[in-house]
């Protein structure tokens, strides 16, 4: 199979065309809210806390919302939520204009956007099996994945350029143009969604304990979301100090973070489209197991690029690291969305995504927070020191554990 038949699926190319502009817009303030926090507080303590609160909402609403969106219309509330970002990002981008920005205001802004982004979440994930075949989800998601590192790769090319030269306000307001551009997509969508006229009447509680139901009869989606937790909890010093650590360790401006994001894009776009190769080749545990091996490598190779003495060779070993980080990322993450739409039900789809999505983030919180009393008196470089000796032996316990035999079910 090959991706002449989703380009002939007017629905499914509408939801990609919003997805594809969506994650270019969240490409532009992943940098740009980052470097602004940290810019505007001076503190990478407050980097860390903004981190923190940016996931909340994931770990302790999205559970929820997967059980609310169940009987609701999909692309209605995708719909709702990219015109709600679009509003917070443009009165954001107002404020920076006029400089009455405060690092309360970005950290609330960067809050509310992740509460809207659990409403969009859950839908996403659910909507793609009413939208495209069963045999056509591996090479699905291999295109969705490949669109989405093309936004990055662009996204993250520019915004050190916008940020730099046009300004921060400019970075915000193009991300705010994305989310209004991405619900009129949106809206252009003909899906037909049949719902039980008894289910529509269920209460969120009913269908939450359901989905919980059904995720603690599925082995294979349990130990998924453990790796994930664990992936992402050992991923909070980076991605909480970034800017910190770049403007600290390397004593250099945003437009590194901008060849970190390039590089970690153009991989991922080669990890996407390599996919259903490697899936062919590779076990799903070995293909899902390479995340922890593949961090450890990511802050080792970032560190030893701050050795060098010359400017040139650090942005090569960073762009280098990045890029393999990306490649491999890229194909485990195909894997698991692949494994999440083979393994659930279409009625369990946005609770069990919704479900999957906040318990592997459950952490992120709590590490953020500890991330953020441990910045006071470490270095940031320290901090990622120690997260790669801590991920060095978590994978060597899941590579011999024999539960993990599970993911070859």
């Amino acid at each position: 199979m090959n991706y002449s038949v989703l380009l002939k699926n007017h629905d499914y190319l509408c939801l990609q065309s919003a997805n594809l502009i969506n994650r270019l817009g969240d490409s532009l303030d992943a940098i740009a809210l980052s470097w602004l926090v940290y810019q505007v507080s001076d503190s990478a303590a407050i980097g860390a806390i903004n981190y923190c609160l940016n996931y909340l909402p994931t770990v302790f609403l999205q559970p929820f919302m997967g059980a609310f969106v169940a009987n609701k219309s999909k692309k209605t509330v995708m719909v709702i939520a990219d015109g709600a970002r679009f509003l917070i990002i443009a009165t954001l981008a107002c404020l920076v204009l006029f400089e009455r920005a405060q690092a309360w205001m970005v950290i609330l802004a960067t809050f509310l956007m992740s509460c809207f982004e659990t409403l969009r979440l859950p839908c996403a994930s659910a909507i793609v099996p009413l939208l495209i075949k069963q045999d056509e989800y591996k090479i699905a998601a291999s295109f969705s994945s490949s669109l989405s590192r093309i936004a990055e790769l662009v996204g993250y090319g520019i915004a050190g350029v916008i940020v730099g030269f046009l300004g921060m306000h400019m970075a915000l307001f193009l991300d705010a143009f994305s989310f209004i551009a991405s619900a009129f997509l949106l809206s252009m969508m003909r899906t037909k969604e049949l719902f039980n006229k008894k289910r529509v009447e269920t209460k969120i509680m009913t269908n939450f304990k359901e989905g919980l139901e059904y995720m603690h009869q599925s082995p294979i989606l349990i130990y998924i979301c453990l790796i994930g937790c664990l992936a992402n909890m050992l991923l909070v010093p980076f991605n909480s100090l970034q800017s910190a650590f770049v403007s600290t360790y390397y004593q250099a401006d945003a437009t590194y973070l901008s060849y970190m994001g390039v590089a970690l894009s153009l991989g991922s776009l080669l990890g996407a489209l390599v996919f259903p190769f490697l899936s062919k080749h590779l076990s799903n545990k070995a293909l899902i197991l390479l995340i922890f091996p593949t961090c450890v490598f990511f802050y080792l190779g970032l560190l030893v690029a701050g050795l060098v003495q010359n400017e040139f060779l650090t942005i090569t070993l960073i762009t280098i690291t990045n890029f393999i980080t990306g490649v491999l990322v890229a194909a485990s993450n195909a894997l698991i969305s692949v494994l999440l739409m083979l393994k659930t039900k279409q009625e369990y789809l946005s609770r069990i995504g919704a479900l999957l999505n906040a318990f592997s983030q459950a952490l992120v919180p709590v590490i953020s927070l500890l991330v953020s009393l441990l910045a006071t008196k470490l270095m940031p470089d320290d901090l990622f020191v120690l997260s790669a000796i801590i991920i060095s032996v978590l994978s060597l316990i899941f590579y011999l554990s024999k539960r993990s035999e599970v993911l070859n079910a």
